[in-house]
């Protein structure tokens, strides 16, 4: 249900002033955002974008999730941010989905290089790297990653050679 202007105007003003509680931000994020209106979105996406920082874990993935539901490519750093620092390995996975949601076929270097070193990093978490490899098969091949997002495919099922071979 799309919200009137003012009903969105003053949600806007609660979650900028910090009048929403923790655990309804995430819900917020969402309900500022759908359904998809593009005025909308740019004026809410300086208000959301720092609840990538936030310490409510569910406020992170939501901010993640707007990022890639509208489509904001100039922010991509933030994804590649979230993906490399996030301290929940939920969000870290998250952060790949994201990426590979937002930049599909576009061989996006920053996001490539950011993926494999997620991929080649053996003390990171086996779901980070599975879904990581994902998205790298997303971006730089325009190829599906699902089986990785998925969890039907393991580490064995990774391409370590073609990895190796992405600058």
């Amino acid at each position: 249900m799309k919200l009137n202007n003012k009903k969105w105007q003053d949600l806007l003003a609660d979650l900028k002033d910090g009048r929403i509680s923790d655990d309804q931000i995430g819900s917020t994020i969402v309900r500022l955002a759908k359904p998809l209106d593009r005025d909308r979105v740019l004026s809410a996406k300086d208000t959301i974008i720092p609840y990538l920082e936030h310490p409510n874990t569910w406020a992170r993935h939501e901010a993640m999730w707007f990022l890639r539901w509208a489509k904001l490519v100039d922010h991509k750093q933030a994804l590649i941010h979230a993906l490399q620092n996030d301290p929940d390995v939920d969000n870290r996975s998250y952060a790949a989905l994201c990426l590979s949601n937002l930049l599909p076929g576009t061989s996006d270097h920053d996001s490539i290089q950011a993926l494999k070193v997620k991929v080649l990093d053996s003390s990171e978490d086996e779901h980070v790297r599975l879904d990581s490899y994902g998205a790298l098969l997303e971006i730089a091949e325009n190829r599906s990653g699902g089986d990785f997002f998925s969890g039907s495919a393991n580490l064995e099922n990774i391409d370590w050679n073609w990895v190796h071979t992405l600058g």
